[in-house]
């Protein structure tokens, strides 16, 4: 039977970090591997994806030649 109880959130977190350092690991192991066996929504994937994407400046434009990539005379 399962226990539904309305606990705020902030509540939660507070008893959650009142447990014991190993309690804790536990606690996040067993809702970690709940999160990875259930499938993902499209939301949660969409957001999964954006996290993936890198947000870094190009230092300079790649070059067009090709002896500037694979410093060759092309032979």
């Amino acid at each position: 039977m399962a226990v539904q109880l309305d606990i705020p959130y902030e509540t939660l977190i507070t008893l959650v970090e009142q447990l014991p350092p190993e309690q804790q690991h536990n606690l996040l192991v067993r809702l970690l591997q709940t999160t990875k066996t259930r499938p993902l929504s499209k939301e949660e994937r969409q957001a999964l994806f954006h996290a993936s994407i890198l947000d870094v400046p190009v230092n300079e434009a790649p070059s067009i030649r090709r002896e500037d990539w694979y410093d060759d005379d092309a032979r």
